[in-house]
């Protein structure tokens, strides 16, 4: 059973810090969807709650915010 002990944002998203039978972890949200899912979304079995809310803030601070389309225009 996981339990929640620390949440944490930033304007990309947030990340949700859980105890857990195998230690701590982490679960990443972002605000906006991304082109290409990431493999770091979520990750468990870190041995101390400092050591999961370190790699959440990283791997939140990695996200990039999804450009927006350029308008083009034409000249007529």
């Amino acid at each position: 059973m996981r339990t929640l002990i620390d949440l944490f944002n930033n304007e990309l998203g947030y990340a949700r810090i859980f105890a857990e039978r195998e230690g701590f972890g982490y679960e990443l949200t972002t605000y906006r969807p991304r082109t290409v899912s990431d493999l770091f979304e979520r990750m468990s079995g870190y041995d101390s709650h400092e050591a999961a809310a370190e790699a959440a803030r990283q791997q939140l601070a990695s996200v990039h915010q999804v450009p927006r389309a350029k308008k083009k225009h034409l000249n007529r």
